[in-house]
């Protein structure tokens, strides 16, 4: 029995590299920066602006090719997806900096086109994420330090000339009745590659991933719902593993 199952684990095993002999499947990394802007109503935040913060990401892209035009491609990631809490107006100086590390996995059919060497490409697709982690920082009024304005000779412009501020720093605790820790949306992309003949191929991508998943649980009537809308840039170097496991015949 117990060669059975070796020589069943075996069969599988060859059937796998006999696939990936024949097929053309790469296996690679990328690294890029983007932009992200939380869409949401804040019309009744008076003197509050929400801002695009910058971020990073990296990758393993895993990409089948089907045919000459058409592939299929996965890119478990590490995501960044930042933006700011600025306080305009009288309260100039208050701000919030969120940042939020998303685990991502986007799914995409990839349509190409172009020589053996250097191709175009399009990436059309949906991805799933989790929201990992959070840190925030900033400056806020802080009421128990009052600015001594008995030495001003005309009144304070902004709040932080009456009141001081205070800066912080502090890892964000998620909350389970408010937080929405799961995020679904869709994810596009245009980007350019050169293959060698060795099987590495590098591109370039830009790509958008807009969240249709509300960032907050459902936990208030009236509620206002908050959006990602992330877009950036990637580079990358994938490999083509035929090409690898090739070589060991």
């Amino acid at each position: 029995m117990y060669h059975r199952k070796q020589l069943l684990l075996l069969l599988l095993l060859t059937l796998f590299i006999t696939t990936v002999t024949k097929a053309q499947f790469y296996l690679g990394l990328e690294a890029g920066l983007n932009k992200n802007q939380l869409y949401t109503n804040n019309a009744n935040q008076a003197f509050t602006e929400y801002k695009k913060g910058s971020g990073l990401s990296i990758g393993i892209p895993v990409l089948y090719k089907v045919n000459d035009w058409f592939a299929v491609q996965a890119s478990p990631s590490y995501i960044q997806k930042n933006y700011t809490i600025a306080r305009t107006g009288y309260f100039q100086g208050v701000y919030q900096d969120n940042i939020n590390g998303y685990i991502q996995l986007p799914i995409m059919g990839q349509f190409s086109f172009g020589d053996e060497q250097f191709r175009g490409f399009v990436n059309l697709g949906m991805y799933g994420a989790y929201w990992a982690g959070s840190r925030i920082k900033g400056a806020q009024l802080n009421a128990l330090n009052p600015v001594d304005t008995a030495y001003y000779n005309v009144a304070p412009t902004y709040a932080s000339g009456e009141i001081n501020l205070y800066n912080y720093n502090e890892k964000y605790s998620f909350s389970s009745t408010k937080d929405n820790r799961f995020e679904f949306g869709w994810i596009a992309g245009i980007g350019m590659s050169y293959e060698t003949e060795s099987g590495y191929r590098f591109y370039i991508e830009g790509r958008r991933t807009y969240s249709f998943t509300d960032q907050q649980k459902n936990y208030m009537i009236n509620q206002v719902p908050r959006y990602n809308d992330t877009y950036g840039v990637s580079i990358g170097c994938m490999i083509d593993m035929s090409k690898i496991f090739g070589s060991f015949y």
